[in-house]
């Protein structure tokens, strides 16, 4: 990888946060909201959340963080987001049921961490597979 590849992989990776954290925080009122308030079962309120999230994280993401596109089709390349999306989401879930089912972490820190773990698998994934350029 060469000098400038990476100074764009940084760049984009530090916008990619806080994009994130910001549809993090998006998720978590969401998901605190109908868990908390709406007694919704934490793993019901944790997909809606993380959805609500995933929408936002692509308006931003397209507009703010990445520059190139490896897909010419907007569509091709929001269904491209979303099957990342829905992927990252298994490997949320599977961190919320392990972080709080059997490390026994309460359901917000649990919520927390599986973000984190989630995260990036879906940074390296919309990196590698949707916003290089095309070959």
């Amino acid at each position: 990888m060469n000098r400038e590849a990476v100074t764009a992989l940084i760049h984009e990776g530090w916008k990619y946060f806080l994009v994130s954290g910001l549809t993090l925080a998006l998720d978590i009122a969401v998901y605190w909201s109908l868990y908390r308030l709406g007694g919704v079962h934490y793993l019901l309120a944790n997909v809606v959340s993380v959805s609500t999230g995933l929408l936002a994280n692509y308006a931003l993401s397209v507009r703010y963080v990445f520059a190139q596109h490896r897909l010419k089709s907007r569509r091709a390349e929001f269904a491209g987001f979303v099957a990342i999306g829905i992927a990252g989401l298994m490997v949320n879930e599977a961190g919320v049921a392990l972080f709080v089912g059997l490390a026994g972490f309460s359901r917000v820190l649990g919520k927390i961490s599986a973000a984190g773990v989630s995260f990036v698998f879906n940074f390296v994934a919309r990196r590698l597979l949707l916003f290089t350029a095309a070959r």
